[in-house]
């Protein structure tokens, strides 16, 4: 059926197109993400329920949607790099790993690290 005013434009419920949006964009990113996974929302909370649980961000929603990569790599690069890399370096290292490399869950990722950093002796 038309929309009215518009005969080129045909009204329905569903979505026509999604444009795409660039991972610096994070939410709206996320929120992309979601709409080619989740069936049949009709509200932005729906988006971000999963499983009964409604998350606080789509990230959320899409970390526990299996959506976002794992950050073990860098887990692993930050602790290699504690048996030979200064406390500088160390810091250096994490910045690079924030700003360039998109950690999928970088307030975990910090948790983690300091944890290891703690326990090793560049922690000073």
């Amino acid at each position: 059926m038309p929309e009215e005013g518009h005969p080129e434009i045909m009204k329905t419920n569903a979505i026509g197109r999604v444009y795409t949006v660039h991972p610096n964009n994070a939410e709206c990113f996320y929120l992309r993400m979601l709409l080619h996974e989740i069936r049949g929302p009709t509200n932005f909370t729906d988006l971000r329920t999963i499983d009964g649980y409604i998350y606080h961000t789509y990230r959320e929603a899409c970390q526990r949607l299996g959506l976002l990569e794992n950050d073990n790599h860098w887990e692993l690069t930050l602790q290699e790099a504690t048996l030979t890399a200064s406390a500088e370096q160390i810091r250096k290292l994490f910045a690079i790993i924030l700003t360039t490399c998109n950690p999928s869950n970088p307030k975990q990722l910090i948790q983690r690290q300091k944890y290891v950093l703690k326990n090793t002796s560049h922690w000073h």
